[in-house]
C-alpha cells in the first residue's frame, strides 16, 4: 500500500530530458587534442626526416689545434648534449601526460580519494544536477528513493528510510554511495567530447530506475534491533548472494547533510560516535570465537574433521608461555572431545590446538577461498585494501561506491605455531575483521552446495558463484554442527523464541576484547602524548606521539546465524561494540537476541513459506517502472 499512496498523494511531475552541456568547452577541447596530435605527428615527421638525411658532422674547430681538442668542439660532442637534453624533455612531457591521463581516465576508479573528493569537482556537481535521478525501489517494489514536489512547488529528492539506508545511499560529499555509483559522474554517464559536440545527452543512464534487493521491512527491523546500540548487522540469501539488509549504526540523516555543509563537517568532525564511518564493512573488529568457523571449514576441507584433543588441562604449546583454556578459567567442554562438541561449547583449547595442527597453508587456502587476505607476513603491504571485486554488480561504480575493507590474517608457510595458536580462536593476527566478511564467511555452510556466492545489490543481477569452498556433504554435516550451538550450546537460552516458532537454526556466538581510544571532551579527537625514546644507557635519541588508549578493554559481541535449517535462505552477522571499557557484553547474551528477533521477523514476512503474518504483508510487488513515467 505504501507504493500506491505515494502515487496517489504526490503531484506527477513530468520528465525532463537532460540538458546538453555546453558545446563550447567541447569544441576546445576537441581543438586541443587535435593540436596536440598535429605538433606530435610533425615531430615525428621531423625526426623521421632529420635520421634519413644525416651527414657526417662538419668540423668546428679551428684546425690549427690538437686533434683531441677538436674532436671535443665538433658539432657530434655539441649535438650529443643536446641529444641529452631533448630526451630529457621527452620523458618530463610523458610523464606530465601521463599524470594527466591517470587523473582524467583512471583515478575516477581506482583512487579512493579522488571519489571523496569528486563532489567538489563543479563540472560533476552541474551533470548531477542537469537532471532527475532514477527513482530506487526495495525487492518488493517499495520506492527508497523518489521525487515529490514540496509545498513551494520545488521537487524534493525523498528517503522514506533516511538514516537506515544512509550509509548505503551516501551523499555527494565524501565518499561516494549508491547515489552517485547510479546516477552522478562516478555511474559512467558523463558524455564523451563528440557525444556533447553531436548533441547527445545521458538522458537514459541517469534516469534509469533501479530496484535492489533490500528488504525495506527487514532493513527497518534492524535499525529497531540496534537503537541504543553501536554496531552493525548484515543479512544474505546464502544461495543467491542477495543483500537483504545491511545497517550500521549510529547513523545519520540524509536530509540533513544534503544541503548543509555546516552539518556535514560537524559529523565529520565526531571522532568518538563516528556517524559517517559504515561499521558493517569498513570498521574491523575481532571475531573471538565466531573465526572458529573458518578453523572447521578448513578441517573439513582438509579431511581433520575427526581430531580429538583432551582438553582437561588446557593447552600449552613449547615456547608460546600461555596455558589456552575456557572463559570458565578450565575447560566448557572437558575429556577427549571432538569438533562437534568443541563448536557447541566454544571451546578455545580445541579450536587453539586444532589451529597447530592445521597449519599455516591450509588455513591460508581456506581463507581466501571465503573472501579473506591471507598474508604470510604483517608489513602492510596489501593489506587494508578496499576489495570491490567480491560484489557482483552491474558496473564497477557500483562495486567500488559500496565495497568493503578486505578482511585479512596472518596465514601462510611462516606462521608459527604461537601465532596459529591464538589464531585458532579468533585472536591475534586474525583481529580484523568486518561484520560484512562474518556474514560471508557464514553464509558458505548456509549455502546447499557448500558455495560463497558473491554478494549482490542489484535485484536484476542473475547469482555469481565467488568459490566452492566445501562439498554438499560437509556444508550439511556442518550445519547440523551449528544447529548444536543454538539446541544445547551457547546460543541456546537465545534462540529458544525461535525454535518456540518451529524453526531450527544454527549459530555461532563470539565475545572478543578490543583496545579503544580515550577520547578528548574538548576536541573530540582520541588523546595523544609523547613518548620519549632513550637508548640502553638513558640518553634521549627521539619521541614520538601515541595514542592514549583505555586501562580496560572494551567487549564486543557476536552472533552468526542462519535459518532455517534445512534450506538457510537468510544467514546473518550481528556485531554489538561493547558499551565501555571493562563493562561485561557477551554474544549469547547480547547479540545472539537481535539475531532471534530478525529470524523472527523474516518468519512473519514469509520468508520461510507460508503466507506473511497480516500488518507485514507488504502488498502485492509492482514492477519497476521505465523511465518514461511520469514522477
Amino acid at each position: 500500500m505504501t507504493s500506491l499512496a505515494l502515487f496517489l498523494f504526490q503531484t506527477p511531475t513530468p520528465l525532463q530530458p537532460a540538458s546538453t552541456p555546453e558545446k563550447l568547452p567541447a569544441w576546445l577541447t576537441l581543438i586541443y587534442l587535435s593540436g596536440i596530435g598535429l605538433v606530435g605527428l610533425l615531430l615525428i615527421t621531423s625526426l623521421v626526416r632529420a635520421w634519413f638525411r644525416r651527414a657526417p658532422a662538419a668540423a668546428t674547430a679551428p684546425a690549427s689545434l690538437p686533434k683531441d681538442i677538436r674532436k671535443r668542439l665538433g658539432s657530434t660532442t655539441t649535438n650529443r648534449g643536446l641529444r641529452a637534453w631533448r630526451w630529457v624533455f621527452a620523458l618530463a612531457a610523458i610523464f606530465v601526460f601521463g599524470f594527466h591521463v591517470y587523473w582524467a581516465r583512471y583515478a575516477a576508479d581506482r583512487n579512493p580519494k579522488f571519489q571523496e573528493l569528486s563532489y567538489k569537482d563543479l563540472r560533476n556537481r552541474r551533470l548531477s544536477e542537469s537532471t532527475l535521478r532514477g527513482w530506487i525501489y526495495d525487492r518488493k517494489g517499495r520506492p527508497l528513493a523518489f521525487y515529490k514536489k514540496n509545498s513551494s512547488g520545488d521537487i524534493d529528492r525523498e528517503y522514506p528510510m533516511d538514516t537506515a539506508l544512509a550509509h548505503m545511499f551516501g551523499t555527494d560529499r565524501g565518499e561516494p554511495g549508491l547515489e552517485r555509483a547510479l546516477f552522478g559522474a562516478e555511474s559512467g554517464a558523463v558524455p564523451e567530447v563528440w557525444q556533447i559536440i553531436k548533441g547527445q545527452t545521458v538522458e537514459q543512464k541517469l534516469n534509469k530506475d533501479y530496484a535492489l534487493t533490500i528488504d525495506q521491512d527487514l532493513q527497518q527491523a534492524v535499525v529497531d534491533q540496534l537503537k541504543g546500540n553501536h554496531g552493525a548487522v548484515v543479512i544474505f540469501n546464502p544461495q543467491t548472494g542477495e543483500v537483504l539488509a545491511m545497517y550500521s549504526n549510529p547513523s545519520y540523516s540524509l536530509k540533513q547533510v544534503q544541503d548543509d555543509q555546516t552539518a556535514w563537517m560537524k559529523l565529520d568532525n565526531d571522532r568518538k560516535e563516528r556517524p559517517l564511518l559504515n561499521r558493517a564493512l569498513n570498521e574491523y573488529y575481532v571475531p573471538g570465537s565466531t573465526f572458529k568457523t573458518l578453523m572447521m571449514y578448513t578441517a573439513f576441507r582438509n579431511g581433520m574433521q575427526d581430531t580429538k584433543f583432551s582438553t582437561s588441562g588446557g593447552f600449552s604449546p613449547p615456547g608460546c608461555g600461555r596455558t589456552i583454556t575456557d572463559d570458565n578459567g578450565g575447560c566448557e567442554a572437558c575429556g577427549n572431545i571432538g569438533i562437534d562438541s568443541a563448536y557447541q561449547h566454544s571451546s578455545n583449547i580445541y579450536f587453539s590446538y586444532l589451529g597447530t595442527q592445521l597449519g599455516g597453508v591450509k588455513i591460508r587456502d581456506t581463507a581466501r577461498l571465503v573472501g579473506l587476505g591471507a598474508y604470510d607476513s604483517i608489513s602492510g603491504e596489501g593489506q587494508g585494501r578496499r576489495e570491490p571485486e567480491i560484489w557482483n554488480a552491474s558496473s564497477k561504480a557500483i562495486q567500488n561506491a559500496i565495497a568493503p575493507t578486505e578482511s585479512w590474517l596472518k596465514a601462510g608457510p611462516h606462521s608459527t605455531r604461537c601465532e596459529l595458536m591464538y589464531e585458532g580462536y579468533g585472536q591475534g593476527y586474525a583481529s580484523q575483521m568486518t561484520p560484512f566478511q562474518m556474514a560471508m564467511m557464514i553464509s558458505v555452510a548456509a549455502n546447499l552446495d557448500g558455495r560463497l556466492m558473491k554478494p549482490k545489490i542489484e535485484m536484476d543481477r542473475p547469482p555469481e558463484m565467488f568459490s566452492q569452498v566445501l562439498t554438499r556433504d560437509q556444508a550439511e554435516q556442518i550445519r547440523h554442527i551449528m544447529n548444536l550451538v543454538t539446541e544445547g550450546g551457547t546460543g541456546t537460552g537465545a534462540m529458544a523464541p525461535v525454535k518456540a516458532a518451529g524453526i531450527r537454526s544454527g549459530g555461532k556466538t563470539g565475545t572478543a576484547q578490543k583496545a579503544v581510544p580515550i577520547i578528548d571532551p574538548k576536541t573530540g579527537e582520541p588523546m595523544k602524548r609523547i613518548v620519549i625514546e632513550k637508548d640502553p644507557k638513558g640518553k634521549i635519541i627521539g619521541q614520538h606521539e601515541e595514542t592514549v588508549f583505555a586501562d580496560k578493554l572494551r567487549s564486543d559481541a557476536w552472533y552468526l546465524s542462519f535459518a532455517p535449517l534445512d534450506k538457510p535462505v537468510l544467514a546473518m552477522a550481528v556485531l554489538l561494540e561493547g558499551p565501555g571499557p571493562g563493562i561485561s557484553f557477551y554474544g549469547g547474551k547480547n547479540a545472539a537476541p537481535i539475531a532471534a528477533q530478525l529470524i523472527l521477523k523474516a518468519k512473519a514476512l514469509g520468508y520461510f513459506g507460508g503466507p506473511a503474518t497480516p500488518g507485514n504483508q507488504p502488498g502485492t510487488p509492482k514492477p519497476t517502472p521505465t523511465p518514461r513515467r511520469n514522477r
